[in-house]
């Protein structure tokens, strides 16, 4: 039997199926999709490839020969549905006709399944595995309240300032309410203007893995914001997902903003009991009358969020004082108590401020005191006994009563020295002979000074070593800081009689 060799082709694969079955050709492709991402949407295509025919391209297929007489066709199908006019040759294929275009008809929201049919020289006729295109128009559909951005409580109140920025590493967070269906690579435009609907554009943030399933929050630096400029502004956002669609613009907020940065100026304190100007100041403590305040000046630049601390000397001295109380009725008034002013009699000291957020402390200005030690109105000893004309030695008691009456600031705890010296009869210097030895002031001796029960006394025996007709001395010493320094008191010249 005579076959026709056109037919032979078709007679053979009516009789001989199995030998014509073919695997599935590889699928086709649309360029123009985006790159797959974990848990995004297969080959989706971005928006701006729906105003126009979109390309699809397949592989060349195994076994191409077509001739004259013997041509191989294409066609493409959507969704089960034959596209177009089949795509013919007769001849060798130009690679860079291996395509069809889906008309903008057929580019509509959904899911698709895209595939190819080839029909070849050989009569055969092979499918190809499906590319599966998502195609998005829904726009993102923003949170409840019209998409208003939520700010802290502070931020709400007071707006954003230099203070604000400072605490809060330089930057302003701003939380996006739930949106419908947020994904991976979403794009947040936010905008930073300053008249309403100017839709200055400051910045974008893309939606991360780790964003999906909590509250977004915007992080806007302080440099971008400080760029803009203070007073108010209108903050507002919109949401572009993956293919493009771009969402409704949300409610603006008004902020406030006065973020510029402000100097911080810590100047001295203010002390009004001391003289001098400038960063040397003097405390006469003859002139000094309680309490001693001490002041940090209004034009401070302290946050209403601060503490302040007084420093008063340094660590490690007998007068060394801190305080953050301030005076009960004030909010910047200070007191330092008597004995840690009196502990740095007759030496200097620096006097000054910190400011404190919690975090970092910024220390003021700080101002030189020097304290002039008491030289007025001090008691001076008595020797019982003694007159204008002296001090009789022969009807004299074993023990010699001293009495010194209470000084000004004088307090529990204070420290006071007496002792005598004189000429011997050899006529040379004697030694101290020590009454009281940094004997520290008790509360009776506050109230009534010290020897008021005869009970501090300078030895007969003593005395009796000294040269007579010649004056011999009482001295007092006390001390405001547990010894470190003296303040001498007046000395006491009797003569010594026989």
């Amino acid at each position: 039997m005579y076959i026709k060799p056109a037919g032979l082709w078709a007679w053979l694969r009516e009789r001989l199926p199995s030998l014509f079955q073919a695997n599935l050709l590889a699928p086709p492709t649309a360029p123009q999709a985006l790159p797959n991402i974990p848990d995004g949407e297969p080959n989706l295509l971005p928006t701006t490839a729906l105003s126009r025919p979109l390309r699809i391209e397949v592989p060349i297929w195994p076994n191409s020969n077509p001739m004259p007489g013997f041509p191989e066709t294409l066609t493409l199908y959507w969704q089960g549905a034959a596209v177009g006019e089949p795509k013919r040759w007769e001849g060798e294929i130009p690679e860079d006709d291996l395509f069809v275009e889906a008309p903008v008809a057929l580019l509509l929201h959904g899911t698709w399944q895209v595939t190819y049919e080839v029909y070849g020289f050989n009569g055969v006729i092979t499918h190809s595995e499906p590319l599966t295109l998502t195609i998005d128009t829904v726009p993102p559909v923003l949170g409840g309240d019209e998409g208003l951005l939520l700010f802290d409580e502070e931020v709400e109140r007071d707006g954003v300032t230099a203070r604000y920025l400072e605490k809060h590493e330089d930057c302003l967070l701003a939380e996006l309410p739930a949106y419908q269906k947020p994904a991976i690579e979403d794009v947040i435009l936010y905008y930073w203007d300053d008249r309403p609907f100017a839709n200055d554009k400051l910045g974008e943030y893309t939606v991360a893995q780790e964003d999906t399933g909590q509250p977004i929050l915007l992080s806007i630096e302080g440099d971008d914001i400080r760029s803009r400029g203070d007073g108010e502004r209108y903050v507002h956002y919109q949401v572009r997902d993956r293919a493009g669609n771009l969402s409704a613009r949300s409610r603006p907020v008004p902020l406030q903003v006065a973020a510029a940065p402000v100097p911080r100026f810590l100047p001295w304190l203010e002390m009004p009991q001391a003289a001098g100007s400038g960063e040397a100041l003097s405390l006469q403590l003859n002139g000094y009358q309680p309490p001693m305040v001490v002041i940090v000046p209004e034009e401070a630049v302290i946050y209403p969020d601060e503490w302040v601390t007084v420093v008063w000397g340094a660590p490690g001295d007998a007068g060394y004082f801190t305080t953050s109380e301030v005076m009960p009725g004030t909010d910047n008034r200070f007191l330092i108590p008597e004995k840690n002013l009196l502990a740095y009699s007759n030496q200097a000291l620096k006097v000054s401020y910190e400011v404190s957020d919690g975090i970092d402390t910024f220390p003021s200005t700080p101002r030189n005191l020097k304290v002039a030690a008491l030289s007025e109105k001090l008691p001076q000893i008595v020797l019982v006994g003694a007159t204008s004309d002296g001090f009789s030695l022969g009807g004299a008691p074993a023990n010699v009563p001293v009495k010194l009456d209470p000084w000004r600031f004088i307090a529990v705890g204070q420290r006071i020295n007496i002792w005598v010296t004189g000429v011997l009869k050899s006529r040379a210097d004697s030694e101290p002979h020590h009454v009281l030895q940094a004997h520290a002031v008790t509360e009776a001796q506050v109230r009534r000074g010290i020897g008021a029960d005869n009970e501090v006394t300078v030895l007969k025996t003593f005395l009796a070593t000294l040269k007579r007709d010649e004056p011999f001395t009482l001295h007092v010493q006390v001390s405001f800081n547990n010894g470190a320094n003296w303040v001498d008191f007046p000395q006491y010249h009797p003569m010594l009689r026989a």
